[in-house]
């Protein structure tokens, strides 16, 4: 009991320490103007809550398009659990699924690139396609819930000090899962090295992707609701996009073990970065059209 108690101890360290220097250093773009403190925790919160909805939602479209293996939900509850396992039964789910990823499979296969022999077509859907979007989606979803709507949102800014908020509180939470198998197996090299990784790769690609979503919403702030719709439309294709391709990256370097493509998310992490930077400070100049002021 003690082992696992100091397991799960130190994953959530790991993860909530690197998250809590970057919100540090983040919330230095802000410092004149301060977000309340019980705003900020609200949109960690929810970030949080969306890493737990994102893992939900995913088994369920891994279940319904890729493999509708009774495995995968066998500890849902049976409201849930037994109309899918029903829905699957009658409509020949996992067979139709097998030759359909057969298919797509042999396309990836037959392609002239050398690392996409590697490639496994049903990982490369869940990472690349389902995973960014349902995690984006939920991580906009939450901050608007808890914040966005409010009155608390109420500088062009805000926006994306909300939304990298919770961004780092859906990291930690996917850092401290992720720390868990090598802390349990007394790995302690490989749970810095994996630690370390997070905190610079998936924990930076999070954050830039949701202040960068902020920044679209920010960049609306004072116009029209029909623009705002179309820069919030903008802004989630060009993240999810980004994180899309971040995911991509990383798998390949899983199945090629070509460093090359480790050092070229980190890389490209890190000039988005800058950009981001950047698009922080423009957003901060936003103001009020001189026809619409009192």
């Amino acid at each position: 009991m003690t082992s696992e108690m100091n397991v799960l101890i130190f994953s959530f360290l790991g993860g909530i320490i690197p998250a809590f220097f970057w919100l540090w250093f983040w919330m230095r773009e802000d410092r004149l103007h301060p977000e309340p403190k019980s705003a900020l925790f609200s949109s960690f919160f929810g970030g949080i809550l969306a890493v737990l909805i994102a893992l939900f939602f995913e088994l369920i479209f891994y279940y319904l398009l890729i493999s509708a293996n009774p495995h995968y939900i066998k500890d849902f509850p049976s409201l849930l659990g037994v109309p899918l396992q029903n829905l699957a039964d009658r409509y020949n789910l996992l067979e139709n699924q097998t030759q359909f990823w057969s298919y797509i499979q042999n396309i990836f296969n037959s392609w002239n690139f050398s690392f996409s022999y590697n490639i496994e077509a049903k990982k490369f859907f869940l990472l690349v396609i389902i995973a960014p979007i349902t995690e984006e989606f939920l991580k906009l979803a939450l901050t608007y819930g808890f914040c966005l709507r409010r009155k608390i949102n109420d500088e062009p800014i805000d926006a994306a000090i909300y939304m990298l908020t919770a961004a780092l509180g859906f990291a930690s939470v996917e850092t401290a899962l992720f720390l868990t198998d090598p802390l349990t197996k007394g790995n302690i090299l490989d749970t810095f090295i994996a630690g370390n990784f997070r905190s610079i790769g998936p924990m930076l690609i999070h954050l830039i992707c949701s202040a960068m979503l902020g920044i679209f919403i920010g960049l609306a702030f004072y116009k029209s609701r029909i623009k705002k719709f179309f820069y919030l439309i903008g802004g989630f294709i060009v993240v999810s996009f980004l994180h899309s391709l971040f995911n991509f990256f990383i798998m390949l370097n899983d199945t090629t073990h070509n460093i090359a493509f480790f050092w070229t998310a980190c890389i490209g992490t890190w000039i988005l970065v800058a950009i981001l930077l950047i698009f922080f400070e423009r957003v901060k100049r936003v103001t009020l059209p001189i026809n619409k002021l009192d």
